[in-house]
C-alpha cells in the first residue's frame, strides 16, 4: 500500500516488476503513458461484472524503466477536484482515507501488462490525523557553476530545533533515485548540481480531454407561453492534472537528454548559467537562432527527439519577457488576452527566461519532494503533509543593482507561477527574500560553527579575537595614493607590478570608511575577511562585528568593503584548457593548427555547422578533463593519468562526435581520437595558470584587507580548495596561518548538514561552497527568530559604495589610466559628467573600487552603435553623468546625450545608440558558444 496526502503536487511511485521481465517498445512506447485498467475477475462476491470493462485513471500516468530489476513508474497527480473531469475524489467528500486499486494494467496495445502487480493506492486528506501542513522554507545558492539548496524545517513545541536537510535535483528522465526494491534513496552527487538550464518537453504528458455531461436551463415556448425546461448537454473539458509544467532541467539530466536530440541547423537549447544573462532582454543574444527543447521521449513526432520550444508553461512567459505577472492580484484567474501563444512559430524568448524556469523547476521539485514518504520518512514528523513557505536566495556580494533587481523579479515570477499551477491549493505563496550575499553567508556559517563549539557563548569568542580598532578601518595614515585625486574625482594610475611570482603587497586605493562612525573613536571588534571563488564571480567581503550581551545574545555587523570581479573559476577553467588540456589533446592527436582553432577556438562561419557540437565538447568533454586535473591537483596526484576514454568521465558519445567531425574533415583514419590521452597532473604547469588567472586579483584584495586591519581571513568557493591560491593569500595577509582558514576541511561540527556522505571525517567541510547556502540558513533562522537567545543582524554598504568608471580594454578585464571617466566620491569632487567620442560600434563601461591600472574591473553598461545593414563611418561624442548614491539605489551612470553619425546617419539615443546594463563583456560565454580564443599551442 503506498499512502499519498491530497493536494500535494504529483507524486512518484515505484514498484519492483519480477525480474527478467522484458517489454516491447510497442508494449510500453516511450516515456509516461495514460493509465487503463482491466481487472480480470475475482472471487469476491461482491464483485460487479461491470469492473471487466477498461477503465480510465485520468490522474495517474504510468511508464517502465527496464534495467537489471525493471522498475514500473507510477506517476500520481493527487489534487483534489470534480471526479466527473478526471480527479480522483471531490474536496468535500475525502473525511478520511480514500482507497484506490490498480488491477490488470493494459500496455498500449490494450494486453494486460505481464507481471504489473496489484497496486493500492490510499490518498489522505493532508489534514486528517497529524494536523496542518507543516512549513518548509526552501533557501538556494544558485551559482554561475553549481547549485544547492537547503530544506528547513522546525521540530518541536516548546523547544525548536532547526532540521536543515540537502535538497536533491531529481532526474526526471532516467528516475535513478529508488533503488531495486523500490525504495526512495539519497544520492549526494544530487545536492550540488550544475547550473547548465536547457530547455526540455514537460516532465509528463497533457491530460486527455473527457467528455461530461453539463446541466442547463433554456426558455422554450408553447400554446400557453414560454417555460423553462432542464436540459442536459455534453461539452468537452481538459482536466487540470499534471500542472507540473516545468521546461527546463539542470543538473545530470542536461547531458542525458542532450545526448538525446538529433536536430540539425543553427539553433540554441539552454545556456551554461541563467545567472549569467539577466541582463539579456531581448533576442539579440540568438543571433537570428530559434529556442529547441529536448523531447527524449518524442512526444513531438519528430523523430529527433527535440523540437522547436512549445508547451503550456510558455502562456506566462511571453517573449520579450514582460513583468505582467508582478501586477497581477494573484487571487484572480489570469485573463486570456494576457497570456502568451504556448506554441511560437519563432520562438525567440530572451535568455533571462531562463532564471524562471529554472527556479521554477526548483520549486516544483522541491514541493514533490518534501511530500515524498522517502523526505518525510527521514524527518521527525512523518505523517504530515508540508508546503512551501518561504524562498531564500544568496546572491554575489559585488553584484549590481539593477542585476538584483531583476534577479528577484525573475524568482518571484517563477514563484507566481508556482502558485497558479502545481502549487495552488497551498494556503498562501511561498515569500521571496533577498537578504544576504554571498560572502556574508560565509562568514555567518564559521561563525556560528565557532559559537556552537564554544556553547553557543559569544563571550568567549569575542574575547578570544577582538581587538581595539580605528574607526576608519583605514588604519592611521590613509593610502597616499589619493593624495594626486582632483576636484573632477580622477585619480591617477596606482601601483603597478609585475606577472612574476608572490612579492609583498603595499596599500591599495580604497574608498572612504564608514562616515557614520568616523568620530565614535576606537572600538573592541572583530574584523572579518572573506573571498570567495565562486564559478562567474569573485567576491570580497569586509565587515566588523560587534557584541551585545543580554537576554539575548546579539551580534551586530557591518559592511565595511564589498566588491566583486568576473574572474574566478571558470576563467581558470577557460585557461587550463586553453593551456593544459587542449594543447595535449592537439598534440597526442597530431591536430593541425588549422584544424585546431577550426574545431575548438573562436565562433567563425564554417564552424557554425556543428556549433551545438562544439559547445558539446567543451561542456562534455574538456570540461569534465579539467575538472578530473583540479580534483588531482587539490589531492596531489601525480601517477594517474587522466583519459577522455574513460565513460566514468566522458561519454563515450561525445568523443564519438568528435571523430565524426574529424573524419568529415580530413576523411576517415587521418585522426584517432580514441587513442590514449596519457594527461597527467604537473603540479608547476597547473600553478603557473592560477597564478596568471589569479594572482593580480588576490594580490589586490588582500591589500585591500591588510589595510582594513582584518583579524580573519576566510576562503570560500570551490577554486579555494587549490593549495596553491591559499599560499598567495598566505603570503600576501601578515596573518598567523590559523587566522586565515580555507572552508574546505575546515571543521564546523556535526551539525553542519554537508559532510562527507560515507561518514568519514564527521563535521569537515568536504565542500566550500556549501558554506555559502548554510550561512544563508542560518542568516534565515536568526532574523526570523528561530535561533534560542541568539540575535544577528548585518548591515549592508551598497549605498556607500563610490568606484572608478572607464571604458574597459577588450582583450581584459582592466581600464587603462587613460580611460577612466570618473574617479572616486570625495568631498572636493564637483563635477559629475564628462564626455568622450568613439568610433568603435560597441563600448564596454566597467567599474573598480582601486585606481591600480592592472586591478581587475567588473563590466556594468554597453554602449551600441546600430549600424543596421548600412555602411557608412562612425563616430560619436557621448555625454554621460554619474549619480552618486543615496539610500535607494547605488552609484550608476546615465546618458545625457549623443551627437555625431552612426554609419553615415545622425546618432540617436535610444534609436541607433543603446546604453543599457550588461555584466557579461562578451554576448555569449565560451561555455555558450564552444569557442576558445587563446589556445596556446607548446
Amino acid at each position: 500500500m503506498h499512502l499519498l496526502f491530497a493536494n500535494t503536487g504529483i507524486q512518484i511511485v515505484c514498484i519492483p516488476l519480477p525480474a527478467g521481465r522484458r517489454f516491447t517498445t510497442g508494449q510500453i512506447g516511450y516515456g509516461w503513458q495514460h493509465t487503463r485498467c482491466q481487472s480480470s475477475g475475482t472471487d469476491d462476491e461482491d464483485f460487479d461484472p461491470d469492473d471487466l470493462q477498461a477503465k480510465n485513471f485520468p490522474y495517474i500516468q504510468w511508464q517502465i524503466v527496464q534495467s537489471n530489476v525493471s522498475k514500473l513508474f507510477l506517476a500520481v497527480d493527487t489534487t483534489l477536484g470534480d471526479p466527473e473531469v478526471g480527479h480522483f475524489c471531490d474536496p468535500s467528500s475525502l473525511a478520511g482515507d480514500f482507497k484506490v486499486t490498480l488491477d490488470g494494467l493494459l500496455d498500449l496495445s490494450g494486453s494486460p501488462l505481464q507481471g504489473a502487480p496489484k497496486i493500492d493506492l490510499v490518498f489522505r486528506a493532508a489534514t486528517a490525523t497529524a494536523g496542518e501542513p507543516k512549513p518548509v522554507h526552501l533557501v538556494v545558492d544558485f551559482g554561475n557553476s553549481r547549485t544547492g539548496a537547503l530544506l528547513l524545517e522546525l521540530s518541536g513545541e516548546v523547544s525548536q530545533a532547526a532540521e536543515m536537510m540537502p535538497f536533491e535535483l531529481t532526474n526526471r528522465y532516467l528516475l535513478d533515485h529508488f533503488n531495486e526494491a523500490g525504495e526512495q534513496i539519497t544520492r549526494s552527487d544530487d545536492r550540488w548540481f550544475s547550473s547548465r538550464t536547457k530547455w526540455c518537453n514537460s516532465p509528463l504528458r497533457e491530460p486527455a480531454e473527457m467528455v461530461k455531461k453539463e446541466f442547463f436551463r433554456e426558455q422554450v415556448k408553447g400554446l400557453f407561453g414560454s417555460k423553462q425546461v432542464k436540459r442536459e448537454r455534453e461539452i468537452t473539458v481538459v482536466p487540470k492534472l499534471f500542472e507540473d509544467l516545468s521546461m527546463a532541467r539542470m543538473g545530470r539530466e542536461v547531458d542525458d537528454i542532450s545526448q538525446m536530440m538529433h536536430s540539425k541547423g543553427d539553433y540554441r537549447t539552454g545556456v551554461s548559467s541563467p545567472k549569467r544573462y539577466l541582463w539579456a532582454f531581448d533576442d539579440s543574444w540568438l543571433e537570428g537562432a530559434f529556442w529547441y527543447m529536448a523531447d527524449p521521449h518524442d512526444r513531438c513526432n519528430t523523430d529527433t527527439f527535440g523540437a522547436k520550444v512549445q508547451g503550456k508553461l510558455l502562456e506566462f512567459m511571453h517573449e520579450d519577457d514582460r513583468d505582467f505577472l508582478l501586477e497581477l492580484d494573484p487571487e484572480k484567474p489570469i485573463k486570456e488576452n494576457m497570456l502568451a501563444s504556448g506554441s511560437p512559430n519563432r520562438p525567440r524568448h530572451a535568455p533571462r527566461c531562463m532564471m524562471t524556469l529554472a527556479i521554477y523547476e526548483m520549486l516544483c521539485q522541491a514541493f514533490s519532494y518534501t511530500n515524498s514518504l522517502g523526505y518525510r520518512s527521514r524527518t521527525s514528523e512523518e505523517a504530515r503533509s508540508r508546503e512551501l513557505r518561504s524562498l531564500t536566495m544568496t546572491y554575489p556580494s559585488g553584484m549590481y543593482q539593477e542585476e538584483r533587481e531583476r534577479f528577484k523579479k525573475q524568482a518571484q515570477k517563477a514563484i507566481e507561477i508556482f502558485s497558479r499551477t502545481v502549487g495552488r491549493f497551498q494556503a498562501q505563496a511561498p515569500s521571496l527574500t533577498f537578504s544576504i550575499d554571498e560572502a556574508s553567508a560565509v562568514h555567518l556559517t564559521y561563525i556560528w560553527s565557532e559559537l556552537r563549539m564554544l556553547g553557543q557563548d559569544p563571550r568567549l569568542w569575542f574575547q578570544a579575537l577582538s581587538r581595539v580598532h580605528s574607526p576608519t578601518g583605514l588604519g592611521s595614515d590613509p593610502p597616499s595614493e589619493t593624495e594626486g585625486e582632483d576636484a573632477s574625482g580622477m585619480v591617477a594610475a596606482g601601483r603597478r607590478r609585475s606577472r612574476n611570482k608572490p612579492g609583498r603587497p603595499g596599500a591599495a586605493t580604497l574608498s572612504s570608511g564608514d562616515p557614520g562612525e568616523a568620530d565614535s573613536g576606537p572600538q573592541q571588534e572583530i574584523r572579518m575577511a572573506c573571498i570567495d571563488i565562486g564559478g562567474g564571480t569573485t567576491d570580497l567581503m569586509i565587515a566588523r562585528y560587534r557584541f551585545q550581551e543580554g537576554i539575548d545574545d546579539s551580534i551586530e555587523g557591518k559592511v565595511l568593503h564589498q566588491d566583486g570581479i568576473s574572474v574566478a573559476g571558470d576563467q581558470l577553467v577557460k585557461r587550463m584548457l586553453e593551456k593544459i588540456i587542449v594543447p595535449h589533446l592537439a598534440d597526442v592527436l597530431g591536430l593541425e593548427e588549422e584544424d585546431i582553432q577550426l574545431l575548438f577556438g573562436p565562433e567563425v562561419p564554417k564552424n557554425r555547422g556543428f556549433g551545438s557540437t562544439r559547445i558539446d565538447w567543451v561542456n562534455r568533454l574538456f570540461v569534465p578533463l579539467a575538472q578530473r586535473y583540479l580534483q588531482y591537483a587539490v589531492e596531489d596526484v601525480t601517477d594517474e593519468e587522466i583519459s577522455h576514454t574513460d565513460p566514468e568521465l566522458v561519454d563515450p558519445v561525445v568523443a564519438e562526435s568528435l571523430q565524426q567531425v574529424c573524419n568529415r574533415l580530413r576523411g576517415s583514419g587521418y585522426y584517432n581520437v580514441q587513442q590514449d590521452l596519457g594527461l597527467m597532473y604537473e603540479k608547476e604547469k597547473f600553478e603557473d595558470v592560477v597564478h596568471e588567472v589569479f594572482d593580480d586579483l588576490l594580490f589586490d584584495f588582500c591589500g585591500r584587507i591588510v589595510d582594513y586591519e582584518c583579524d580573519v581571513v576566510l576562503l570560500a568557493g570551490q577554486p579555494s580548495k587549490v593549495g596553491y591560491l591559499q599560499d598567495l593569500v598566505r603570503t600576501y595577509v601578515p596573518l598567523p596561518a590559523s587566522r586565515i582558514i580555507p572552508m574546505y576541511n575546515h571543521y564546523a561540527g556535526n551539525w553542519y548538514p554537508y559532510q562527507d556522505v560515507k561518514g568519514h571525517a564527521p563535521g569537515i567541510i568536504v565542500d566550500p561552497k556549501s558554506a555559502v547556502v548554510v550561512g544563508a540558513a542560518i542568516e534565515f533562522l536568526a532574523r526570523n527568530g528561530m535561533l534560542p537567545q541568539f540575535k544577528f543582524t548585518m548591515h549592508g554598504k551598497h549605498s556607500e559604495n563610490t568606484y572608478f568608471w572607464g571604458v574597459m580594454t577588450e582583450s581584459n578585464s582592466a581600464i587603462r589610466e587613460g580611460r577612466i571617466l570618473f574617479g572616486l566620491v570625495g568631498e572636493e569632487t564637483k563635477d559629475e559628467w564628462t564626455e568622450f567620442t568613439t568610433i568603435a560600434q560597441r563600448v564596454m563601461l566597467g567599474r573598480k573600487m582601486v585606481a591600480d591600472e592592472d586591478a581587475q574591473a567588473s563590466p556594468i553598461y554597453v554602449i551600441k552603435m546600430d549600424a543596421g545593414n548600412r555602411i557608412g563611418a562612425t563616430e560619436v561624442n557621448i555625454r554621460i553623468r554619474r549619480n552618486r548614491a543615496n539610500e535607494k539605489q547605488e552609484e550608476h551612470l546615465e546618458i545625457e546625450s549623443v551627437t555625431g553619425v552612426v554609419a553615415g546617419e545622425p546618432a540617436v539615443l535610444g534609436q541607433n545608440v543603446q546604453f543599457n546594463w550588461r555584466t557579461l563583456a562578451d554576448e555569449r560565454y565560451f561555455l555558450d558558444t564552444g569557442g576558445l580564443d587563446n589556445i596556446e599551442m607548446r
